[in-house]
């Protein structure tokens, strides 16, 4: 099984057909991640490389799939095409060690559903989700309650992880605007610039904790006895931004079934792409409150996504744990039977 690349430019998608594939190829698609000749339909292409073509069903999720002798391809657009999720993505397509690859359709990441409209909450129906797992707060949820999504059930997982809850935060309250002159206070003297200086490194610090933090480890307990159950998928699992709290959970998910360090890196890191319009309404607000460069740059810090931050859940991991593997089994308690289990049902 190999990946078929797929983008949409507005409402086009483009294909990436290998040199390798006979031509001319027949690109079967269908709303099913699992084809049948009943539920399938199919483009043609006489030319390799990217193709685009206009999307032959936009209010509905697309899988594609071509062979071409001994060889299948399969895949899906990367991020879901809502105007109000930056940061919603299909966890397919990642190759692991053993040369399988993960499932399209089954596992989605996210940021928090409250802001969706009534079309994109239809759209998310039609992929059939059957479990949402929210690992914000409650008093997150309370205040941007997720849209229903019919047919599914939320079970909420909160790691307590309070920096990451203020990083993701999507509107600046009373509350922000008063930390914000907290923050120009603390730099008007040289020991507080230093001190904040250094506290650009917070969030490295809470990757820390959500991988030794009691409350963090019981709730990515609890996410992989559901992503265990029998009838849980296809689910999406969210915080607020999707980057933190749900970029761990990406990146144990992805571990668990053997993707290498470089993709789960690579799919965490996507994030600052996916979140860069959000972070700049954001930083455009902040900056009605204050011109302080230091202050920016710490706020800045808080929002942004990068490998120092993932290293510092993998230090955590190497140095208490020796391994992602010993992790999985000592912290979680994941067994080797439930890692086969986790394989067999998300991978191909």
């Amino acid at each position: 099984m190999q990946m078929l690349q797929i983008e949409r430019e507005a409402d086009h998608l483009k294909i990436n057909l290998p040199d390798s594939v006979r031509l001319p190829a027949k690109v079967y698609y269908s709303r099913e991640d699992s084809m049948t000749e009943s539920t399938t339909s199919f483009l043609e292409f006489r030319e390799a490389g990217w193709q685009m073509f206009k999307d032959p069903d936009p209010k509905t999720r697309l899988y594609f799939e071509l062979f071409s002798g001994s060889d299948v391809f399969i895949g899906a657009e990367r991020r879901l095409p809502l105007d109000h999720l930056y940061n919603c993505r299909d966890l397919g397509g990642y190759y692991t060690a053993r040369g399988q690859m993960t499932r399209w359709g089954l596992v989605f990441r996210s940021d928090a559903l409250h802001q969706i409209d009534e079309e994109e909450q239809k759209y998310i129906e039609r992929l059939g989700i059957k479990r949402i797992i929210d690992f914000r707060s409650p008093q997150e949820i309370a205040k941007d309650p997720n849209k229903s999504i019919l047919l599914s059930e939320t079970v909420n997982f909160n790691p307590h992880a309070d920096v990451a809850q203020q990083a993701s935060t999507q509107t600046v309250s009373k509350k922000d605007e008063e930390k914000i002159a907290q923050l120009e206070k603390m730099v008007s003297t040289d020991a507080g610039r230093e001190q904040l200086v250094k506290n650009r490194n917070v969030m490295s610090k809470q990757m820390e904790q959500l991988v030794l933090g009691e409350k963090a480890v019981n709730a990515y307990q609890r996410f992989f006895s559901t992503l265990l159950e029998a009838d849980s998928t296809p689910l999406i699992f969210h915080c607020q931004g999707g980057k933190d709290r749900t970029g761990w959970a990406a990146a144990i998910y992805l571990s668990a079934l053997g993707v290498d360090k470089d993709q789960v890196y690579q799919d965490y890191l996507l994030t600052d792409k996916m979140n860069a319009p959000r972070n700049a309404k954001r930083m455009a607000i902040y900056k009605k409150y204050t011109d302080n460069e230091d202050v920016l740059a710490f706020l800045s810090s808080l929002q942004l996504t990068k490998k120092e931050y993932l290293d510092g859940a993998f230090n955590a991991v190497e140095k208490t744990f020796g391994t992602m593997e010993k992790y999985l089994k000592l912290s979680l308690g994941i067994t080797d039977k439930q890692l086969d289990l986790l394989r067999e049902k998300y991978l191909y």
